[in-house]
């Protein structure tokens, strides 16, 4: 096992390096963690917009009662009814929405034939539409209590409004199935891990590589009597080993953060979870072994680990949710392993059975990815074999031992 030990050896001098990495990588998916499950949370709770009322038609019972309205439901940002303010508002969201109640807007909805209002929503916002319609719900019951012919005075008027407007629906919630439901920071997470594994392992596996492709050594191993076959075994046993350390160095850093969200969660779901993301780590592998056969420097192993990293996992809906990519994209991200291990996290999460219909989606998406590292690793074999034919395999190879 003399490959072995010296592959060891290597990652013994690049042990301050990889905690460095470790600890980074590990800093910034807790990050990511929290800002993504504070985004998605699944809790509901009511937004609160801010909004604008320029009032063109002076105090009135039905203008005063619907800023009252909104009041309720948002928090009111008192402006001039000057252009230039009020762009400025806009423009540096201060405000979610704007609406003018123009000259003659009470005699007007009180006649029934009411005055288009004009409005400003702050651009890409849900809160300005969110708002509109709250005014709009305000001004329809209006009208509905004017054509019934409830015979009403104005104060009267608005207090029916606003007192149906009030009204809040109860609601409970029930669940289908004995196990809590997973924390979504705990999923988030795992979804993560797949850019940490990647990076990684990448980053151990091309380090051993680079160290063998060395003109020097590797001439000096063609004339060992060690078999090629058995020195690539050996280096394939320490980068299995070292990946799957990773994996269980990720998962428990995993649990100790967030093992209190995880009391009441069926045992079988949280080892699916693990599951997944043991199988993703073959895929690591397999891609790590992949890029050892092109890396020949730092500079090449900095590309490998960082930017082929970040596009299989934007594209394969690790950073984006997959909900939010288009078709076309979706259409190349099922090529793509990252996609399969994410959709694999979201079948585990959704799960509220254990039978063979409901297991068949979980099972085929780690099934695909194992197919996955299977088909990289054999293209792996057949390049390394061409390779270490060519003259090529020969070249300059730059090491920290240079």
């Amino acid at each position: 096992m003399k490959v072995f030990n010296v592959c060891l050896l290597v990652i013994k001098r690049r042990i301050a390096t990889f905690v460095v990495y470790f600890t980074i990588f590990i800093g910034l998916s807790v990050v990511i963690t929290t800002l993504t499950s504070d985004q998605f949370s699944p809790d509901f709770s009511a937004m609160k917009p801010d909004f604008t009322v320029i009032n063109r038609d002076g105090a009135s019972p039905l203008a005063d009662g619907l800023v009252a309205f909104l009041r309720e439901n948002g928090s009111e940002v008192i402006l001039e009814d000057n252009i230039r303010a009020l762009q400025d508002a806009t423009f540096y969201r201060a405000t979610d929405y704007i609406v003018f109640l123009p000259h003659g807007f009470r005699d007007s909805v009180l006649s029934g034939a009411p005055l288009t209002l004009e409005t400003v929503k702050t651009t890409h916002s849900a809160n300005g539409y969110f708002t509109d319609s709250m005014v709009n719900q305000y001004l329809n019951q209006v009208r509905f209590y004017l054509a019934a012919g409830s015979g009403l005075s104005e104060h009267e008027l608005v207090e029916a409004v606003r007192r149906d407007l009030s009204l809040e629906a109860s609601a409970e919630k029930i669940r289908f199935s004995a196990s809590a439901p997973i924390d979504l920071n705990y999923m988030m997470y795992n979804q993560i891990q797949c850019y940490i594994l990647l990076v990684l392992i990448i980053l151990c596996v091309t380090n051993i590589t680079m160290v063998f492709k060395r003109p020097d050594i590797r001439m000096r191993n063609l004339c060992s009597p060690l078999r090629p076959r058995s020195m690539s075994a050996q280096q394939m046993l320490c980068s299995a080993i070292l990946g799957i350390m990773a994996w269980f160095l990720i998962t428990v850093v995993g649990f100790i953060m967030y093992g209190t969200g995880l009391s009441g969660v069926d045992g079988r779901i949280i080892a699916l979870v693990v599951l997944n993301t043991l199988v993703f780590t073959f895929v690591a592998l397999s891609v790590a072994a992949l890029s050892g056969t092109f890396v020949r420097s730092s500079n090449s192993q900095n590309a490998a680990a960082n930017i082929m990293t970040l596009s299989l996992c934007f594209l394969g809906g690790v950073f984006v949710p997959l909900e939010m990519l288009g078709e076309g994209i979706l259409s190349v991200a099922r090529f793509l392993p990252t996609y399969w291990n994410v959709t694999a996290l979201e079948r585990i999460y959704m799960l509220n059975s254990f039978g063979l219909d409901a297991m068949r989606p979980v099972w085929q998406a780690m099934a695909i990815q194992l197919a996955f590292a299977a088909a990289i690793l054999c293209i792996t074999l057949v390049l390394s074999k061409y390779l270490s034919q060519s003259e090529r395999s020969f070249g300059s190879v730059k090491t920290e031992l240079e």
